[in-house]
């Protein structure tokens, strides 16, 4: 839909993870959309009444006010499987936000099927993000962002670069560069701890490696 009407989007989260990372069981999906207000009403048309829970005056509502702190998020329903969409304006005030933004990528999805997604570096920021405003309290957001990082040192061309997420973390509040920091050093532990062989592997001769 998005595709057909030439509106600019970004795929994060779960799903975005899953390209990146790995899958993870979700009932949502969570989209940036640069949607102007105007059009909402011809985007919510093509959603049967039948089939979504979907109101053009609700999210009108939600996406004028995109600096509060639900970021303007609108959800709509797909009633026979449950699945929540959960779209997110494009926030002219968010630098960050709107760099990730140009810089999304096209990558398949389901099947042949491709979909505009975040990168790998840009959703690990968006994570770090939402872990931070969440209080630092969701443990799935921090898995994710572990899990992102592990996954990419793994990579034989890595996609994250952390002096550049060190460089964009101190351009936002201090809280969140220090979540960035708690999240970087459990990662590189993790890392670690992975790479010591176990004792029954070492060379005959030569004392266990110690962790």
């Amino acid at each position: 839909t998005f595709e057909d009407l030439a509106i600019p989007y970004l795929i994060g989260g779960s799903w975005a993870l899953t390209v990146w990372a790995g899958p993870r069981f979700t009932h949502d999906i969570d989209i940036v959309v640069d949607l102007p207000l105007e059009r909402i009403p011809a985007f919510c048309a093509r959603f049967p009444a039948d089939e979504f829970l979907i109101d053009a005056q609700a999210m009108r509502a939600q996406f004028r006010v995109p600096d509060s702190p639900s970021g303007g998020m609108y959800s709509f329903l797909h009633i026979p499987t449950g699945l929540k969409i959960d779209l997110f304006p494009l926030r002219p005030n968010d630098p960050v936000q709107r760099a990730a933004f140009a810089r999304r990528v096209a990558m398949p999805l389901l099947g042949d099927q491709a979909g505009m997604v975040a990168t790998a570096q840009d959703l690990l920021i968006q994570k770090v993000r939402w872990w931070q405003a969440g209080g630092r309290a969701s443990e799935r957001q921090f898995r994710d962002c572990v899990n992102l990082l592990l996954t990419d040192r793994s990579r034989p061309t890595p996609q994250i670069h952390p002096d550049a997420v060190e460089q964009i973390m101190r351009t936002l509040p201090r809280t969140t560069h220090e979540a960035w920091r708690i999240l970087w050093e459990a990662a590189d532990q993790a890392w670690q701890q992975s790479q010591v062989p176990p004792p029954d592997a070492a060379p005959p001769g030569l004392p266990p490696p110690t962790r």
